[in-house]
């Protein structure tokens, strides 16, 4: 396309307390190869209590397409970032709204990967990408492999028309979409804005992708440690478990794997058991293995067979955890 006939793009970011991440996330942004005069990029700065607004302040005060919005209003009961994303709505220019997390970083050609689905069709009201972890130790790699695992079964299961959910830290909708929805100024508050307004977008009858490719392709940053890594977790199976009856009960299955394996050692046989888990962990490394090709996350292959005894410990903790009366602490605001 010229520049002349490129849609204009609205980044929204919310950002809490994220003096420590959010100018790497601001960088890369501002690496990204569009036209800059199409560009807008909106901070919602909500309510942080450390240097996160003097720091984008700074960043941002001889880049006139960013723009950082204090959030001050609370709109249609929502909280934290639902309640972010309908503020930065209302100072929206773009015909398509890209959001990420503050702390990722965008690769330089993100936009034209997550709109190249909206231009060729009109009726794609939802578009996610692929995103894993920046992590250097063995903990972050399972995280990595986690991340890129269910976001690859997301894949599957969209390209099958199967609705499961969106992802908040790359993701995108486009204006038509956003607005035929009322947008978070008329969708119920969820403490999982995405999978709301994923679910809503496809209710109003517009078509939705995921996409696994180098350009959709943005990293994160891990969970430090245990309580961080246990309050994510239990905020997505908030999301996970407004799935289909049949998605549940294979979550379920998943995560009992080792009380069920158990059983049938004790039961019948341990060969048989022993065939399961080989059954299921072939399954899920073939599952998972083309998409870490795909993006050359070649370092991480290593750790597919230790990856199955961390994702069985983790999910069987986190059925526990959810189904404790602990609420989720996120961002410093607590969520029951």
């Amino acid at each position: 396309m010229n520049t002349s006939e490129q849609p204009n793009i609205t980044i929204w970011i919310a950002a809490r307390n994220e003096e420590d991440t959010i100018l790497n996330c601001l960088r890369s942004i501002d690496k990204v190869h569009y036209p800059k005069e199409k560009l807008q990029v909106l901070i919602g700065n909500d309510q942080s209590e450390d240097q996160t607004k003097a720091l984008v302040e700074d960043f941002i005060k001889d880049k006139s397409y960013f723009q950082l919005v204090d959030i001050q209003k609370v709109i249609n009961n929502q909280c934290g970032k639902a309640n972010v994303l309908a503020n930065l709505y209302e100072h929206s220019t773009g015909k398509y709204f890209l959001i990420c997390d503050a702390d990722v970083t965008v690769n330089p050609d993100w936009i034209e990967g997550m709109i190249a689905n909206f231009e060729a069709d009109e009726n794609i009201g939802h578009q996610v990408g692929i995103t894993d972890i920046k992590g250097t130790n063995i903990w972050h790699h399972f995280q990595s492999i986690d991340w890129l695992h269910a976001l690859t079964l997301l894949k599957i299961a969209a390209d099958l028309k199967i609705p499961l959910t969106g992802l908040g830290n790359n993701s995108a909708v486009t204006r038509q979409a956003y607005e035929a929805t009322g947008g978070y100024a008329k969708i119920p508050f969820s403490i999982t804005e995405d999978f709301a307004l994923f679910h809503e977008v496809v209710k109003n009858g517009f078509g939705f992708k995921n996409t696994i490719n180098r350009k959709v392709f943005n990293q994160t940053l891990p969970m430090m440690n245990l309580k961080e890594f246990l309050h994510q977790r239990k905020r997505w199976m908030v999301g996970a478990l407004q799935c289909p009856w049949w998605i549940v009960t294979l979550l379920f299955l998943q995560a009992l794997l080792l009380p069920i394996l158990a059983v049938v050692g004790f039961t019948y046989s341990w060969e048989l058991a022993g065939t399961l888990w080989l059954i299921k962990w072939l399954n899920q490394s073939m599952t998972v293995l083309p998409t870490i090709l795909k993006l050359r996350r070649f370092h991480l292959i290593k750790h597919l067979l230790l990856y199955e005894i961390y994702a069985n410990c983790w999910q069987l903790t986190m059925i526990l955890f959810y189904y404790s009366p602990v609420a989720v602490d996120w961002k410093g605001r607590i969520y029951r």
